[in-house]
C-alpha cells in the first residue's frame, strides 16, 4: 500500500508568533500518533503566476487516508484549532497520493 501525503500550504500571522510557536510545538507529536512522518518543508520564494503565495509548504506522509482524518478528528487536535486559527493568516491542507 502506498502512503498518502498531507500537503500543508501556510503563511503565519506575524502578529501571533506566540500562538504559532505553541501550535508548531504541539502538532508534530499528535501527527506521529497517527503515523505522520514529516517528509519535507519548503519556503516559497516566488509565485510565478503573479498571485499571492503562501510562505511555506510542508509535506507529511501518513500510512493511509484514514490516519489523516483520525489526526484531524482527534480531540487533542480539536482543542488547538483556535490556536491554529490565530497562528496563521493563510492555511490550507491537501490530501494527495502517488499515481501508479
Amino acid at each position: 500500500m502506498l502512503p498518502v501525503f498531507l500537503h500543508i500550504e501556510s503563511s503565519p500571522n506575524l502578529q501571533e508568533s506566540q500562538a504559532l510557536q505553541q501550535y508548531i510545538g504541539l502538532t508534530p507529536q499528535l501527527m506521529q500518533q497517527y503515523g505522520g512522518v514529516p517528509i519535507a518543508s519548503y519556503d516559497v520564494e516566488e509565485a510565478l503566476d503573479g498571485g499571492r503565495s503562501p510562505r511555506a509548504f510542508v509535506v507529511v506522509s501518513f500510512p493511509d487516508r484514514e490516519a489523516i482524518y483520525a489526526f484531524f478528528n482527534d480531540p487533542a487536535y480539536q482543542t488547538i484549532i483556535p490556536l491554529r486559527d490565530k497562528a496563521f493568516a493563510h492555511l490550507r491542507f491537501f490530501i494527495t497520493s502517488e499515481r501508479i
